[in-house]
């Protein structure tokens, strides 16, 4: 297990054009370093009983394809505040779309000890660009992953934008997540975001 400590921000559709430039070309030398590490499409199907178990125990079961690989990920509950999020996080890699119940029995949460695997379905996805790079700032040291998403959330026939910048501590002191976003938020309008693109995802499909 890992634990995920990241720093979700939300950002107008408008404004992604300007951020792009900013972590491309602007980042003062004295405060930090970035590099360009890429674009990737990701495809995330979400998992939970029928009557939303997992959900209910703030939960996250997901299969995530990303060039051709699957990853299944599982993330425990945890804490937000003011889009700085905390929380347990598993990952295995599969050779294919299904779902594999036998890795997650070692770490499977006791209140849900009653599910199987055949309780589990596919209730919402999300598919979205992320174009990220890699941060290291200086003072308070910190290396971190950016990354900026655009894309939709789909449930159904409803469907939601995810327009956000995420920023993934990797090393270092997570006080320099707040540091980056606020010398961000004085270049583009950033607002916190408290809720998980699975979050938002179950609240579409109560829609």
């Amino acid at each position: 297990m890992s634990q995920e400590t990241e720093l979700k921000l939300c950002i107008p559709p408008s404004q992604i054009p300007a951020l792009s430039r900013i972590l491309t070309t602007a980042i003062p030398p004295e405060a930090g370093t970035i590099e360009p590490a890429g674009t990737t499409q990701l495809k995330n199907t979400y998992f939970d009983t029928a009557d939303l178990r997992l959900n209910q125990a703030r939960i996250a079961l997901r299969i995530r394809e990303r060039n051709g690989q699957f990853i299944q990920t599982l993330k425990t509950q945890g804490e937000s505040v003011n889009g700085l999020t905390r929380r347990g996080e598993w990952e295995w890699h599969l050779t294919n779309a299904e779902l594999d119940g036998t890795v997650l029995v070692p770490v499977w949460p006791a209140q849900l000890g009653d599910i199987s695997i055949a309780d589990l379905q596919p209730l919402f996805s999300t598919d979205f660009n992320r174009r990220h790079w890699q941060l290291v700032w200086h003072a308070p040291y910190a290396r971190v992953e950016v990354a900026l998403d655009q894309g939709e959330i789909r449930a159904g026939v409803n469907t939601t934008p995810i327009s956000e910048l995420e920023l993934e501590l990797l090393e270092g002191s997570e006080t320099a997540l707040m540091a980056i976003a606020d010398w961000l938020q004085q270049l583009v309008p950033l607002t916190p975001g408290d809720q998980s693109k699975a979050e938002r995802g179950f609240a579409l499909l109560a829609q």
